[in-house]
């Protein structure tokens, strides 16, 4: 299997490699996606839009979009929310928009192709913003949350879901399994391109701990940062606040 330093050495090289990558396998990223999570990805994501607890009628941002599904969850928690999702790999966002069209053609959510590292928004733009999965795929992380306290209003609230690293021996046993054989296994059979998952365990691994991501998240601004861990702790939904001035 190769490691990640023979995939990018780069960040630049890294966000063309996670394009390349996902632009490769959009066609089954739904569907694989429930396989990989036995069917419970949906759930969280529901589960972490209502820990954020955003007003009614918030305009959010979804940054790193994907297929629209944290968009989809939010909507259906906050149903008269104005959602913008933005992702910089095209064919997600083209799977977004169709699959909004035939779902859920009430629901409008507006697409932009964008990098979340230089996020084309005036400050404080935004109610609030959520990602979805996306933190090990992204260069640099803190830069991430930084343009996110950047737009989003005194008051408003980041929410973030993600696989993170662990170190307690259960743990690490269950993700030797599942993250290390189940899923790549799996992946070779549903995915056009089984490197796709060969690159999530090795994400996982070389990612922060939940602990960890509390720290790089407040470390820009963010307060009253928290996190609830989900999938025997694998996955953490971490909520921060952007203080009222």
């Amino acid at each position: 299997m190769k490691t990640l330093s023979d995939r990018y050495k780069t960040p630049q090289q890294k966000e063309q490699y996670i394009t390349n990558l996902f632009s490769s396998i959009e066609k089954n990223y739904d569907f694989t996606n429930r396989v990989m999570s036995l069917g419970l990805d949906m759930g969280w994501r529901k589960k972490a839009i209502q820990k954020a607890n955003f007003n009614d009628e918030s305009l959010l941002l979804d940054v790193a979009a994907g297929t629209g599904d944290m968009s989809l969850a939010a909507l259906k928690i906050k149903p008269e929310a104005q959602i913008i999702g933005l992702d910089f790999c095209r064919p997600l966002l083209q799977k977004a928009q169709s699959k909004f069209e035939k779902t859920n053609p009430d629901k409008a959510v507006n697409w932009i192709e964008g990098n979340g590292l230089q996020l084309p928004f005036k400050d404080a733009s935004f109610d609030g913003a959520f990602t979805g999965f996306s933190l090990r795929n992204v260069a640099e992380v803190k830069t991430l949350f930084s343009e996110l306290y950047r737009i989003t209003k005194p008051g408003g609230k980041i929410v973030s879901l993600e696989m993170v690293k662990q170190h307690q021996r259960i743990p690490k046993l269950i993700f030797a399994i599942h993250f290390k054989r189940i899923v790549p296994f799996l992946g070779n059979l549903l995915s056009s391109n089984p490197e796709a998952y060969s690159y999530l365990p090795l994400s996982i691994e070389n990612f922060f701990t939940a602990d960890k991501l509390t720290d790089e998240i407040s470390s820009v601004g963010w307060h009253n940062v928290t996190y609830k861990l989900k999938m025997f702790g694998f996955v953490a939904i971490h909520v921060g606040e952007k203080l009222k001035v």
